[in-house]
């Protein structure tokens, strides 16, 4: 995906402009801070954050442009900073014990209601995946699997034991735009107690933004999920060196691997997975500690 940056000043509201095309305007002062020009490439959503439960936009001014398959401009999605980075740790670790100390039985449910939410949405997803590579052949095939991943990992809540202990914190950074896989990356981890940050891939930012609306109402506790945008380089860099981010997830996306892992091993007992596995019990077995024996699978290792 092609992605390009751009500052846009303190967004405020939508307004008709003459011309007819929307444009954004401040509702203190009523001028305008950018129009469309003829022939440019319009934008109908505004895409927005999921931290805390809530879907907010970026504490800084800065967009990127977002870019399908074909080169056509899909989506502008806030370019997160330090600052939501901070305000997704907070957000994260503050609902980490409470989800914790949920039973097995309800994390559950939770996650049953949310896989039947998603199910309910199925042909909205089927347009986006389309939307975002208008080429792809196994659309219906992704929303199929992603919603049968979600019903795996519900399942997969009841079968932990009492001796289980989550990490906490996971950061989670996607390498596969596709549904199904950012879906299992995302969930997995959760099932255990854990609580993630996402960073999804550029080209996927306007499918996870619909999957966090579908999150937002699907009874998960405020900041179990939290999904933010921008550059899976700076944001896995910055996520590798918080102290309060307890496990990071990258497979094989980031371009240099050895500075994220000598970053994190600053960070006592920081759990590092640079696999991409597609089976839902080895990633579920793989986020917790059961009694104090660490228990990872695939590439991956402890301070």
């Amino acid at each position: 995906a092609v992605v390009s940056t751009q500052s846009t000043g303190a967004l405020r509201a939508f307004t008709k402009a003459p011309s007819g095309v929307m444009s954004l305007q401040d509702p203190l002062t009523r001028t305008e801070i950018s129009k469309p020009v003829v022939g440019e490439e319009s934008i109908n959503e505004t895409v927005k954050m999921l931290i805390g439960g809530a879907l907010k936009r970026s504490c800084g001014e800065t967009y990127r442009d977002v870019y399908n398959s074909s080169g056509d401009k899909i989506a502008a999605v806030p370019d997160a900073n330090k600052k939501d980075l901070r305000d997704c740790v907070e957000a994260a670790a503050k609902a980490q014990p409470g989800w914790a100390g949920k039973s097995a039985f309800n994390r559950s449910q939770i996650l049953y209601f949310l896989a039947e939410n998603l199910s309910s949405r199925k042909g909205e997803f089927l347009s986006l995946i389309q939307k975002c590579d208008p080429g792809c052949s196994n659309a219906a095939k992704q929303v199929d699997r992603a919603i049968q991943v979600l019903f795996e990992c519900a399942g997969r809540c009841d079968k932990l034991g009492s001796n289980v202990t989550p990490f906490g914190v996971v950061g989670v950074i996607p390498s596969s735009p596709e549904l199904p896989d950012m879906i299992r990356m995302i969930v997995g981890p959760i099932v255990s107690g854990n609580v993630v940050i996402v960073v999804p891939r550029a080209r996927s930012s306007l499918i996870a933004a619909h999957l966090a609306q579908v999150i937002s109402v699907s009874d998960i506790p405020g900041g179990i999920i939290n999904i933010m945008y921008g550059s899976q380089e700076t944001l896995g860099l910055s996520m590798a060196q918080h102290p309060v981010i307890s496990g990071l997830w990258y497979p094989n996306c980031l371009k240099d691997c050895t500075v994220v892992q000598s970053e994190a091993a600053r960070t006592p007992n920081k759990m590092i997975w640079n696999d991409e596995s597609s089976d839902i019990q080895t990633v579920v077995k793989r986020c917790f500690f059961n009694k104090t024996v660490v228990m990872p699978a695939g590439n991956s290792f402890a301070n």
